[in-house]
């Protein structure tokens, strides 16, 4: 989404990357994924306004009371997602500031559920009467640790828009070039991503988006007049490959282009060639419509969508495309063993490497370039603060890394740094929580001894990752602060985690529990079944039951002969928790369920 900043992109060399692409050697393979919303065991409810209207002026507060699986009106036994858009106002109804909000909707995410890359993806998808104000849509966000827009998006379908883009285009594709169309009457899909070329004053973001097209060359959302593309379905599909992106929307068996030409992906769109994550929403007011902005009465005008409003997504399915397509269910793969963040001798099981799978970033530069050799190996990091008060620094891993496994396990990391200066290091994960610890100037802390020299800290990662925290999804795995605005020079080197457990190996599988179900029913309050079938040679079989911040609830020992557990969770928050089967010291399987109260 983020249409804010889509209004302001200003890419003009958008043509140049037009090109053809030979659609009659392609083909739709088979299914892949499908989601037909007989449940949300897929997806998470997103709740609250986000950062100034989610970055869009957006009016609502998304609440999980407008999100359900219901039965499509009309389609006895036909389940879909339902979100509903209402105006109402109360206790919790707020923007991040506390000011009271007069609308609620809802929205979905797939991320640390399920994401995907390439392949032709289908929605069928039923939208309200917009009338002023209504802002549908089914999109994606790539999964990449990366700010937006660099991390990419992909706009599966979308509604609402101001009436300037309507008449701009409305001599295409069904339009009547009359000026006349409503909200109800049009619909498009978008790409976004970064670009140098895009970056203008008026875009800062460098957001380069598809659909801006200010010529009319190549944009062609499609019109329908009568009847409106309201209130009833349309099927919507993307065709994505490592080369193209194409844009079509079925209406009454007729399959329409919403651009003139596929959009060849290259090295300056590469954002689309990395795992992508869902998203579905209703949103209220904002920038891509002609309803005003979020604190900003004079931007536009009154909402007059008339509420309750009801959008139905009755499934997404994803096909094999051009022999490509790829779906992931749950987080990032577990690591275990020892997993490395900066080092070169270190024996690891896996890890990050700077200008491969991860970044190193100073923070608003506080920190410049030091002189201070390597502990070990060839690479090193040196530091030399620069005067501005504090500073910060960090590895970030491209995409999310999981370090669940972690959780009785340690950070270890060589530092060089003068002993007067007080620190801390931390993590930050994919959803924007941090959590530090501190060394404080002239104490030995973690087995770090102030003497200037290299020396050694190891962290407990139950230290570390304090309350909120979700060890599957990390994007910083290693951070150093300073707030006390002292100068100094200083190095890092030999940075990993250590103690993790490891997944289950080709060796033992013959002795570990031979599967693990679904827990039922799910969500749940306040007991759920969780199913499974060991094999008898399997040794010390536990089930054992995790939060999302990777803390051990429970631990049960399992007989050989069981094959369900009933967990009652009545003393617990409503939340997602993890289940995981374990035999002969090692991971066999983890799902997740949730409690609702």
């Amino acid at each position: 989404m983020n249409l804010g900043r889509k209004r302001a992109v200003q890419l003009i060399f958008l043509l140049i990357i037009m090109v053809s692409v030979n659609l009659l050697t392609a083909e739709i393979g088979d299914i892949i994924w499908e989601d037909n919303f007989d449940n949300l065991d897929n997806w998470l409810i997103e709740t609250g306004n986000g950062s100034w209207g989610w970055g869009n002026g957006e009016l609502e507060y998304y609440h999980e009371d407008n999100v359900e699986i219901a039965e499509i009106p009309g389609d006895p036994g036909n389940n879909a997602l339902h979100i509903t858009a209402r105006q109402e106002s109360g206790p919790g109804i707020v923007d991040q500031w506390g000011n009271p909000l007069n609308y609620t909707s809802g929205k979905i995410s797939s991320k640390s559920f399920l994401s995907l890359k390439y392949g032709m993806i289908e929605t069928r998808v039923s939208v309200p009467d917009l009338d002023l104000g209504g802002w549908p849509a089914i999109w994606m966000l790539g999964t990449a640790n990366y700010a937006w827009p660099r991390n990419g998006e992909i706009d599966l379908m979308e509604m609402g828009h101001h009436h300037e883009f309507r008449d701009l285009h409305d001599e295409h594709n069904g339009g009547n070039g009359a000026d006349n169309s409503t909200v109800n009457q049009m619909v498009t899909a978008n790409a976004l991503y970064y670009s140098d070329d895009a970056v203008t004053p008026e875009n800062p973001s460098g957001a380069a988006s598809l659909s801006w097209d200010p010529e009319d060359e190549f944009c062609r959302p499609y019109y329908n007049y009568d009847p409106s593309l309201t209130n009833r379905f349309l099927t919507y599909r993307t065709y994505w490959d490592a080369d193209s992106l194409r844009f079509t929307v079925i209406d009454d068996d007729i399959e329409y282009d919403l651009y003139t030409e596929p959009f060849a992906i290259d090295s300056v769109s590469a954002e689309f060639q990395q795992p992508f994550y869902l998203m579905a929403n209703l949103a209220v007011g904002g920038a891509l419509t002609d309803a005003y902005n979020l604190g900003d009465p004079g931007s536009g005008l009154p909402v007059s969508m008339p509420f309750p409003a009801d959008m139905y997504l009755d499934y997404i399915k994803v096909y094999q495309w051009n022999e490509m397509g790829e779906v992931h269910l749950g987080p990032p793969g577990f690591e275990g063993g020892t997993y490395g963040i900066f080092t070169d001798e270190t024996p690891v099981d896996n890890g990050l490497t700077a200008g491969d799978n991860a970044e190193i970033y100073v923070w608003e530069g506080t920190l410049s370039d030091g002189t201070i050799p390597p502990y070990e190996g060839e690479n090193g990091i040196s530091w030399v603060s620069t005067g501005l008060g504090w500073f910060g620094a960090g590895i970030m891993s491209i995409q999310p890394v999981n370090l669940f496994n972690f959780g009785e396990g340690s950070l270890k990391f060589m530092i060089k740094i003068p002993a007067n200066i007080a620190f801390q290091i931390g993590i930050i994960d994919a959803w924007g929580n941090q959590s530090y610890v501190e060394f404080p100037a002239y104490q030995t802390t973690y087995g770090l001894v102030r003497n200037g020299e290299w020396t050694q800290a190891s962290i407990p990662v139950d230290d570390l990752r304090g309350e909120f925290i979700d060890l599957r999804m990390l994007s910083y795995e290693f951070v150093i602060l300073e707030v006390n605005g002292a100068q100094c020079e200083f190095g890092l080197d030999d940075i990993y985690y250590d103690g993790g457990l490891n997944d289950i190996t080709e060796e033992v599988i013959t002795t570990a529990p031979s599967a693990l179900m679904q827990n039922y029913p799910n969500p749940f309050n306040p007991e759920t079944t969780i199913r499974f079938t060991l094999d008898q040679e399997c040794i010390d079989p536990e089930l054992l039951i995790f939060n999302v911040k990777g803390q051990k609830i429970q631990s049960v020992a399992l007989d050989k002969n069981q094959t369900s557990y009933k967990w009652n969770a009545e003393k617990l928050a409503s939340g997602i928790y993890f289940y995981q089967l374990r035999s002969n010291g090692a991971i066999y399987d983890t799902k997740r369920m949730l409690l609702l109260k």
